[in-house]
């Protein structure tokens, strides 16, 4: 797949990412005004912790095993049995995982958070059993959608959590008034869409729904070697929520709440942009990796490294700059006061510092897959963990849940140290020189971006309280529009290699 077809995939499926973005944010905000930062909403995020987080960790980790060695087999028969055996077998595990989770939900609650008594232990546990069934509809799912991305085919796992999202919002008009337990259900009846909607699909690509085993397969075999390692490298990326859920726990109502809202906006730039990125060149580097061409391989990664810090790096001063007025202007109406504001935006100003980090190692994590590496990407994500977990301890008592936030930055940016110091290593002949510098005029431009940002900002009083929301949408919008054209406009004067095609027509226009 050529940088173009690249380019040209990553656009169509932006199309439908920020579509389930939105309708996400739809729901984040609508639970947002049904719970604030308060003791429902906290209770409601550490039950949908277990089965979002689980899901995450084995289903697109074992989905990112099994992708490279299905796209070899692609022109293979038997390629239906190493897929299906796979989903099955991993999602047998999951079905035994739900299990158990029901059977010990209490004990399982305590581990995560000790620090919560009386109504909000026993909202949480309630939520926790409504939604824990989710872990096997989100699993299945994401097995699904790796199978169909080596298919090449995009739109209909994109398509998934539009429609999950759909099916929440819809639900929260007659289920929100219940609180937490009435939207743990709205999570359910979502998770159940966004796994069968990939069943078609899938049968048109000759997987049938009824298993169709073959143990004996060497290939299944090393997809479920290589999914251990994966699924302990997700476990270390994603490991900061369970620290957050269990520090937080023992902080003032509200505060994992906050940390959760936070991390939700840090995690836009990645839900747009990055995750579409990736789910393009995630197959095009396997195939790379496959055929044993290196400097393909060398390409696709510094094209994806950069791609991400175009779109990464305006994000990150955009939360940094403007962390209040984001805020204020996606979350504070209803339960959702000045209070909770104040809170949330102030772990968005820690959190935002480590977007890039997150994105480059979601980049360089697949360069690694592709290359069939997946202990590499695990002991570095368990260092970062562990520098995680060091600073929350350290910081958590002086600082709160920003504390929190700031522990976890730090700790991404050391995953990302690492993965590019072991990428020295294991792609000699890098382009090191040439990624530099365009990264150098993207960090210009950046800051370009932030003044701007600042400055339009400022003079359109987007910091006052109690501008209405229509001045508030007024005003973002004037804000972030001028920031970005000079942000654009300079990325084409420095000849950013993907800004070519505009800066050839702007300079045929002037001429």
């Amino acid at each position: 797949m050529s940088k173009q077809n690249i380019f040209h995939a990553s656009s169509i499926l932006l199309v439908l990412f920020v579509g389930s973005k939105v309708l996400g944010f739809v729901r984040e905000q609508v639970i947002a005004a049904y719970l604030g930062a308060t003791l429902q909403s906290d209770a409601f995020v550490v039950a949908a912790t277990i089965p979002f987080t689980l899901s995450t960790i084995i289903g697109v980790s074992a989905g990112n095993a099994l992708l490279p060695l299905y796209t070899g087999r692609l022109q293979d028969a038997n390629r239906v049995y190493l897929a299906s055996t796979v989903v099955y077998a991993v999602g047998g595990l999951v079905a035994v995982l739900t299990v158990l989770g029901m059977l010990f939900t209490p004990q399982v609650l305590d581990l995560l958070a000790p620090g919560f008594t009386g109504e909000a232990r026993q909202t949480a546990l309630f939520c926790t059993r409504v939604m824990l069934p989710s872990t096997f509809f989100l699993t299945m799912g994401f097995l699904a959608k790796a199978v169909l991305n080596a298919h090449r085919e995009f739109t209909v796992p994109a398509m998934a959590p539009v429609l999950q999202n759909i099916i929440f919002i819809a639900l929260i008009f007659p289920l929100g008034s219940y609180l937490g337990p009435g939207l743990a259900w709205c999570t359910l009846a979502g998770a159940l869409v966004f796994y069968l909607y990939n069943l078609p699909a899938m049968r048109r690509f000759g997987i049938p729904w009824r298993p169709l085993l073959d143990i004996g397969d060497p290939d299944v075999r090393r997809v479920l070697l290589m999914s251990v390692p994966v699924m302990l490298t997700a476990l270390s990326s994603r490991g900061f929520m369970f620290l957050d859920r269990w520090f937080g726990s023992h902080l003032v109502e509200g505060s994992i709440a906050a940390l959760s809202f936070a991390n939700r906006i840090r995690e836009l730039p990645y839900g747009l942009f990055v995750a579409v990125i990736s789910s393009v060149l995630f197959p095009a580097l396997a195939a790379a990796a496959k055929r044993q061409d290196l400097q393909l391989l060398h390409d696709r990664t510094a094209t994806g490294l950069r791609l991400v810090a175009l779109l990464t790096y305006p994000c990150a001063a955009l939360m940094l700059v403007l962390a209040v007025p984001v805020v204020r202007l996606l979350f504070e109406r209803g339960a959702f006061d000045v209070t909770a504001t104040t809170a949330t935006a102030t772990a968005l100003s820690y959190y935002a510092v480590s977007v890039a980090a997150m994105s480059a190692s979601s980049v360089l994590t697949y360069t690694y897959l592709s290359l069939r590496e997946a202990m590499l990407p695990l002991w570095v994500g368990l260092a970062g963990l562990l520098v995680n977990i060091l600073l929350d301890y350290l910081f958590v008592g002086n600082m709160g849940h920003i504390g929190l936030a700031l522990g976890n930055t730090i700790g991404f940016w050391v995953t990302a140290v690492l993965f590019l110091v072991f990428l020295y290593r294991r792609l000699p002949g890098f382009d090191w020189r040439r990624q530099g510098v365009d990264h150098l005029k993207i960090i210009f431009a950046t800051l370009v971006f932030a003044g701007l940002l600042w400055w339009v900002g400022g003079l359109v009083g987007l910091s006052k309280a109690g501008l209405p929301l229509w001045g508030q949408l007024l005003g973002m919008t004037l804000t972030i529009g001028s920031a970005g054209l000079a942000y654009l406009l300079v990325l084409i004067w420095l000849n950013i290699e993907e800004t070519a095609a505009l800066r050839k027509r702007l300079i045929k226009y002037i001429k």
